[in-house]
């Protein structure tokens, strides 16, 4: 995710991640070269529902990015890339991964970066510590495609419209998100429409999901909620019809006997401010598939999480979970706890 300390608004209100101050290490006339990122050390406490329970520790969701800006004829120029260490995880390995490398002009930016319907959902959603498990039950549930290789977004006051790589390698035209988000009192919401280009069998078909999103802030704490509804959801959802994107193999994710499959699902959470260091979050998410096997799958959390220095979180936090999300995350439960340095 995104830890740079001037990026844009669409970028960075990122609710599932604290912000933190990038550090300027070049400033050459009105060009600003800096560096930010974050050092997070997990553990993990596996409780699946089938087989032995294990522990598991890594340093991988650590990252490090770089951003340049500077002012072209009275026009914002951002360049920003960044990588983790999760290159090859499913063969063990801890390889620097890219995240994100875009260009942003003013309200254009054009890139490897987060897909539209992320950022529909998540800078109003329930902060986790789950970094697999975190948008389940939202129309953004994640996966392969919650950064297209190529994006583009553009901005208009509170619309936001984007293109982007298509899932389906065969489609005609990106798949396309339209979201607007506005502000009433201490309500802050966003609707998003998803249309796009879907295998359904031998051929293909065109999906189209709607997804609201919303955060009420009550003082110090916070209540969020989405819901979603469509065809051709799954491959964004990570919810497919069968079962989870990643176990499903992709293979005709959306559809069923060559028709695409409708899917709904929903996230509540709640966020409570105990004192100025220690914080709490609880979530919710489900998602259900109209086909033939009736596929659901949902995910429960809870976590504490404590600012033990600046810039330096100390976290647990409790999931359960109802189905196999990945080979690694099975069904079942699981405790993390966390130290994350943001820099």
């Amino acid at each position: 995710m995104l830890y740079t300390k001037r990026l844009s608004i669409g970028l960075a209100m990122v609710a599932t991640c604290a912000s933190a101050q990038a550090i300027d290490i070049v400033t050459t006339g009105d060009t600003t070269l800096s560096i930010g990122g974050y050092i997070k050390a997990e553990g993990a406490f596996n409780s699946p529902d089938e087989g032995d329970s294990e522990f598991k520790g890594n340093l991988r969701q650590s990252r490090i990015n770089v951003k340049t800006t500077k002012s072209v004829e009275d026009k914002k120029l951002t360049g920003f890339i960044e990588g983790d260490f999760y290159g090859d995880y499913a063969k063990g390995g801890s390889n620097l991964r890219l995240r994100h490398a875009y260009v942003q002009v003013d309200d254009l930016t054009v890139g490897k970066t987060w897909n539209g319907q992320f950022l529909a959902v998540a800078p109003l959603s329930t902060e986790q510590l789950d970094f697999w498990g975190t948008g389940i039950g939202t129309a953004s549930g994640g996966g392969s495609y919650i950064r297209p290789d190529l994006t583009v977004h553009y901005t208009y006051k509170g619309l936001r419209f984007t293109a982007q790589d298509p899932v389906y390698d065969d489609a005609s035209l990106p798949d396309m998100v339209v979201s607007y988000k506005d502000k009433i009192a201490n309500l802050d919401y966003n609707v998003a429409v998803t249309a796009r280009e879907a295998e359904n069998g031998e051929d293909s078909d065109v999906g189209v999901g709607v997804s609201l999103a919303g955060k009420l802030s009550l003082g110090q704490d916070s209540l969020h909620a989405s819901v979603y509804n469509g065809k051709g959801m799954g491959a964004y959802s990570a919810i497919c019809v069968g079962g989870p994107l990643i176990m499903n193999g992709g293979a005709d994710c959306d559809a069923e006997h060559g028709k695409l499959i409708s899917q709904t699902g929903y996230s509540v959470g709640y966020k409570h401010q105990f004192s100025q260091k220690l914080r709490g979050n609880l979530r919710y998410g489900e998602v259900n598939v109209d086909d033939a096997a009736d596929t659901s799958a949902n995910v429960k959390s809870a976590n504490l999480i404590y600012e033990y220095l600046p810039d330096l979180d100390l976290g647990i936090e409790w999931r359960e979970q109802s189905a196999t999300t990945f080979p690694w995350m099975p069904a079942g439960q699981q405790i993390e706890v966390m130290a994350k340095y943001e820099f």
